[in-house]
């Protein structure tokens, strides 16, 4: 069985397609994208209140992540 494992996995590479751990590394990010996007009303209303009384780390932080972010998906 792990023969024709490793043969289509070499006919994925050859052809272009997802290899098993690539596709469950996909999932574990849409996953960890998930939960970050539920945790964000939350995050933002904090942020708010922070920013209300002159305390803008947050948001600073919250920024550098962003592009952080946008310099590494450009990069792949």
């Amino acid at each position: 069985m792990a023969g024709v494992e490793r043969r289509i996995e070499a006919l994925e590479r050859a052809y272009g397609g997802p290899l098993p751990e690539e596709s469950a590394a996909a999932e574990e990010r849409a996953r960890i994208i998930e939960e970050l996007e539920a945790l964000r009303p939350a995050f933002e209303e904090k942020m708010a209140a922070e920013e209300a009384r002159g305390d803008f780390r947050r948001r600073r932080a919250l920024e550098e992540l962003e592009e952080v972010v946008r310099r590494r998906t450009r990069g792949l």
